[in-house]
């Protein structure tokens, strides 16, 4: 990557930024085309390659970034000494939110990017990814269910929750909502998990 991209005003980096996660993110790698991250941001081919070089280099760029700025919200948000895993949850999904407000196709990109089939994509953000992952693990790898003792009926819940999450969050971007109005919902979905084991547990 050309050093001088972060020479330009920060918001045509931003627009240059958002323009590419849009359209990796709605088409993955093979099928994303320059010519409409041109149409979207108003910055002309030539600019883009005088910058990345290649579609790959902007790819790599974006998923380089995305997981950065990611990491650098959830250090800023996410409180790892706070056991209860719904708390964290919740804290989660705050910090994508507070990233969604500048960076709106950030997280859905990230999630994209992990079933991304192009083999040399796929291997030049490895360790990025990797990082990513292991981070999003640690936070939280610490924190507890105290109403399910069952490990294996943790993870299910875990992944319940997680789909759920994602699937509404899909839905009210392509939709259009604001991130702060996705959060609300992310909290709603949250507290009802919580509330449905909370009632079992008590029957």
């Amino acid at each position: 990557m050309n050093e001088k991209f972060f020479d330009l005003a920060r918001e045509k980096q931003d627009r240059m930024i958002n323009g590419a996660l849009e359209v990796f993110a709605k088409n993955g790698f093979r099928h994303a085309v320059t010519d409409e991250m041109v149409k979207i941001t108003g910055v002309s081919k030539g600019l883009w390659f005088h910058y990345f070089g290649t579609k790959e280099g902007i790819y790599v760029f974006v998923y380089d970034y995305s997981v950065k700025y990611m990491l650098l919200e959830l250090a800023a948000v996410v409180d790892e000494s706070v056991s209860d895993y719904f708390e964290l949850v919740r804290q989660i999904e705050q910090a994508k939110a507070r990233v969604c407000r500048n960076y709106p196709y950030m997280p859905y990109f990230l999630r994209e990017a992990d079933y991304e089939t192009d083999a040399a994509i796929a291997e030049k953000t490895a360790e990025a990814r990797q990082l990513y992952h292991e981070r999003m693990d640690d936070m939280v790898k610490g924190a507890g269910m105290e109403s399910v003792p069952d490990k294996a009926k943790r993870e299910r819940i875990k992944r319940m929750l997680a789909h759920s999450l994602e699937g509404m969050t899909y839905e009210k971007q392509r939709a259009g909502e604001e991130p702060d109005s996705i959060y609300r919902e992310a909290k709603m979905y949250i507290e009802l998990m919580r509330e449905m084991l909370e009632k079992q547990d008590k029957s």
